[in-house]
């Protein structure tokens, strides 16, 4: 038994584009639970327009466990004018704004909406930071061939030495007070005015590097990633055979980084989304499953117009 336990602190930001996304989250966070005694407090940090989704938050959450609690900061997102990149809109820089509105909060434990928690998350939250400024998985980016591909980049030098500790941030349990103390919302405003291709997560990993945490690799299972990707991180030293089996076979929690289950039902992993979803009579029905089913990816003409696009624009390809 867990005495005298506060409430795991965790944090979701998005956008009007993501309200249905979130309260899958939500739930799965709360379905996963697996100890009477872990609650959580919710901060969703959201645009204005999508502060409309409370109710079904609220709802969702006291229909789950009525010791967890909702708290809901709707913001004007001064990062609005950010650099935006493959898709991913500019309400993924709200991150960088958790130190601040959470003045109250030492620690949270940031998630992207695109996850479906599988397991207990009380291991992550009872993680002593010390003097570290995040904890979080390390990404794809580590990878060889794909480290090459970005160092062309123009700011990529900033990340010099840094291969093999890349992380990718969309799970990330952030030190607040140690934010805080260092004053980091500086930096983080300046490089938020550059064209960062990974955006807020280049950003973290360029003012955060050297005072990272590494967590296994089971929570931030990437989906789009299958065991052959994950068995070059093996070879390439970056996780162990343990950690790399742990991932693909007892996830703690689900990244659909990449394809989205709700647009592409075919995506890695995404039968189990779609299996969670379709088991709770509150988040069935939010998704066009045979819109879901019908499409396989982007078309011959859709690829060919994105090419040019980035072509245009000067982009790496």
């Amino acid at each position: 038994m867990i005495i005298g336990l506060d409430n795991i602190k965790v944090a979701f930001c998005f956008d009007e584009n993501l309200i249905t996304q979130v309260q899958v989250a939500v739930a799965s966070l709360l379905d996963a639970v697996q100890n009477e005694n872990v609650h959580y407090d919710i901060y969703c940090i959201c645009t204005k327009e999508a502060s409309s989704v409370k109710e079904c938050l609220e709802h969702i959450i006291q229909a789950r466990d009525q010791k967890s609690i909702l708290h809901l900061h709707s913001v004007e997102n001064p990062y609005g004018n950010a650099y935006e990149v493959r898709g991913i809109s500019a309400g993924t820089y709200l991150r960088l704004m958790l130190h601040r509105l959470l003045s109250e909060v030492d620690k949270v434990l940031y998630m992207d909406v695109d996850v479906l928690v599988c397991g207990s998350l009380l291991p992550i939250w009872q993680k002593k930071l010390g003097d570290h400024i995040l904890a979080a998985v390390k990404g794809a980016v580590n990878l060889v061939d794909k480290w090459e591909w970005n160092s062309d980049r123009s700011y990529w030098k900033l990340l010099e030495g840094q291969r093999g500790n890349y992380i990718n941030a969309g799970v990330t349990l952030m030190n607040l007070q140690e934010i805080r103390r260092l004053q980091l919302e500086r930096q983080w405003n300046e490089l938020a005015k550059e064209k960062l291709y990974y955006q807020d997560q280049d950003i973290l990993n360029i003012t955060c590097r050297n005072k990272i945490l590494y967590l296994p690799p089971k929570y931030n299972r990437l989906a789009y990633m299958d065991s052959n990707d994950y068995n070059r991180f093996v070879e390439e030293g970056i996780y162990s055979v343990r950690e790399y089996e742990e991932a693909l076979h007892n996830p703690i929690i689900i990244h659909y980084a990449g394809d989205k289950p709700w647009k592409r039902y075919d995506t890695n992993l995404g039968s189990l989304w779609w299996d969670y979803v379709n088991s709770q009579p509150d988040l069935k029905g939010l998704f066009d499953e045979a819109a879901a089913r019908r499409y396989h990816g982007l078309t011959l003409w859709e690829r060919c117009m994105r090419k040019m696009k980035k072509m245009l624009g000067r982009e790496k390809l």
